[in-house]
């Protein structure tokens, strides 16, 4: 009987193979604050960070964006949604950064929201680094 490859390793190889450097960081929420406006729309002040996924740094230690466009996106869910699977409102916003460390973006819910606590807002800019779960103001 083989042994069979450890899932991180096989993430590494195919990274590898697919021409990306080892290792990998990726832009993640270091903070985010949430505030009702005078129209009733929420918005949302989110501070980037660099973090590394699985743990394993990029080679060069650095998250340099280099201009690359980094999107990222606040939704709203009802509390009953214990998986994130529902949106029920989402806003996103994309720009070109020169570095991802300490970058602020403000996002801006399209509608006015309810004034209801059982809501959640996860904001996140890379699926695979860490986002913020904030309650609804």
């Amino acid at each position: 009987m083989r042994p069979r490859p450890h899932p991180i390793l096989s993430m590494l190889l195919a990274l590898t193979a697919a021409g990306c450097e080892p290792g990998l960081e990726a832009a993640g929420v270091r903070e985010a604050t949430a505030s009702r406006l005078e129209d009733e729309r929420v918005s949302v002040a989110v501070t980037l960070a660099c973090q590394e996924v699985y743990g394993l740094p990029r080679a060069d230690g650095r998250c340099d964006a280099d201009d690359d466009r980094i999107c990222v996106s606040a939704r709203w869910y009802a509390a009953d949604d214990l998986r994130f699977e529902s949106p029920l409102t989402t806003v996103e916003q994309c720009q070109k950064v020169p570095s991802i460390e300490g970058t602020r973006v403000t996002l801006t819910s399209p509608d006015a929201m309810a004034k209801d606590p059982g809501l959640r807002i996860l904001i996140q800019a890379d699926p695979l680094a860490t986002g913020i779960i904030l309650a609804n103001p």
